[in-house]
């Protein structure tokens, strides 16, 4: 195994298993998504593609949602694994409104560049994706079992933070130095069935990975729409169905046409915020979205583009009564695009090799770029007559966190770029919070001692 493999299952052990969070697509016994466009679309067919009933079609919610115990759960809600509780997932959180959710992400602020410079790619995938030859995802796909795995990719690729402010004007920025037609390889890193989920015995009853499970069909098979993972943590740190943990996500076409948003629109939701849709942390425009091409379907009421995986790295404060937005050139993420997204068509018709499983790179200054392809983690381009169903539904990473000792960076404890007195009132906070930037003495600690190396380093490197 090669030793960026070994470095990703170390990390995944280091994680631990109870910090997985994660939402499933379309609730059996109310559809949003279908509900707004009756015989149209369903969740896992957003934009109406028709999908060939032997690969997935329209064939609607994951079973789980109704779990084996007769508890029901919604498309929004993000649910999470007890080891001391087997047998179902639980509740982390309830999002907004409990509407169905295409992608979330915790701030990744602890995982930026200076940081962690390298990061493995985690993600899941729909029902119609399969692999490349002789990857995991293949062997799942053949199995019936793919939809609810998570996988990783044995490379290494560098943080996106190292392109913020090299993307230049919108919309589209270009293919950065990290996507290249270079096929790669993924781990099948957590099998459905160690999150609790089903592939295709009902609700409880549990298939063990690479095991033939039942052809996919309506509701039979869960599916993973989003996830999110920091080492140790969930989101509801207290156990009040509150998000403790400031938090960033995207919402289908349906619900954004029928709250007046836009599916290409990320929200902030900040610790402690009530359950309500906010004003967009970062509208599509902030990105480059929903400024190419044609909407693919008149019946999305003017939506063009469609966030369904998202990781973000916010170095700002949110706060419920604040702002709330993203700063341009200073936070930045990853996403990638559903099959039939505007600016997916209008890429390809101009010669990109783009489809769903694509994954784009923005800092939030009106562009986006290619950042990986996904054949560069293992998913195969897939198509039918002349459409593709390549889809990367969940996106994470997988980053190992170690503190510089440079001490002009860790001065900078607000990460603005610069070293200044407001670093102080940063170290403070970062102290009451136990958080990695109060660690100015590289021990691994926080403690009253990083105070007076944080006067050290700040006298180093300033006049």
């Amino acid at each position: 195994m090669k030793k960026q493999a070994l470095t990703a299952l170390a990390l995944m052990i280091a994680s631990g298993a109870s910090a997985q969070t994660f939402s499933l697509d379309d609730l059996p016994t109310a559809p949003l998504t279908s509900a707004f466009y009756p015989g149209l679309f369903s969740a896992e067919d957003p934009f109406g593609l028709g999908l060939p009933p032997v690969g997935a079609g329209r064939i609607g919610p994951s079973p789980t949602l109704i779990t084996a115990s007769g508890i029901a759960y919604v498309d929004g809600d993000l649910l999470t694994v007890d080891p001391a509780l087997p047998g179902e997932p639980i509740l982390d959180i309830i999002t907004p409104l409990g509407s169905y959710l295409d992608a979330v992400s915790q701030d990744h602020e602890i995982f930026h560049a200076e940081v962690s410079p390298e990061m493995n790619i985690r993600f899941s995938v729909d029902r119609a994706t399969t692999g490349l030859p002789g990857s995991p995802l293949a062997s799942e796909f053949g199995f019936n079992q793919q939809p609810g795995d998570i996988y990783i990719s044995e490379r290494l690729f560098p943080n996106p933070g190292i392109f913020v402010g090299t993307l230049g004007a919108g919309p589209f920025g270009g293919v950065l130095p990290t996507a290249a037609a270079v096929p790669g390889m993924h781990m099948l890193e957590i099998d459905e069935s160690k999150l609790f989920l089903t592939a295709g015995l009902g609700a409880g009853t549990f298939i063990p990975a690479g095991v033939p499970a039942p052809p996919i069909g309506r509701g039979t098979h869960d599916n993973v729409d989003a996830y999110n993972v920091l080492p140790n943590m969930t989101m509801d740190l207290d156990g009040d169905a509150i998000c403790d943990i400031d938090s960033f996500l995207s919402i289908n076409p349906g619900d954004a046409a029928a709250f007046g948003v836009g599916a290409a629109d990320i929200f902030a939701l900040p610790k402690g915020a009530p359950g309500v849709i906010p004003p967009p942390y970062a509208p599509a425009p902030m990105m480059g979205l929903d400024m190419l091409g044609t909407p693919p379907n008149p019946e999305l009421q003017g939506q063009k583009d469609d966030i369904d995986g998202l990781v973000v790295w916010d170095f700002g404060e949110l706060h419920p009564n604040g702002d709330n937005r993203a700063e341009p050139n200073r936070d930045y993420a990853i996403f990638s695009l559903s099959e039939r997204s505007a600016s997916l068509a209008a890429l390809r018709a101009a010669g990109f090799p783009v489809d769903g499983s694509t994954i784009f790179f923005t800092d939030f200054t009106g562009s986006f770029a290619i950042y990986l392809f996904g054949s560069q983690v293992g998913i195969a381009d897939f198509s039918f007559g002349d459409q593709q169903f390549s889809n990367l539904d969940a996106l994470e990473i997988c980053a190992e966190v170690t503190q510089p000792c440079d001490p002009c960076v860790l001065a900078d404890v607000n990460m603005d770029g610069a070293v200044t007195a407001t670093d102080f009132t940063a170290w403070i906070t970062a102290f009451n919070n136990n958080a990695p930037e109060c660690d100015q003495n590289c021990d691994g600690v926080c403690s009253p001692t990083d105070f007076t190396a944080w006067v050290t380093n700040y006298n180093a490197c300033t006049p």
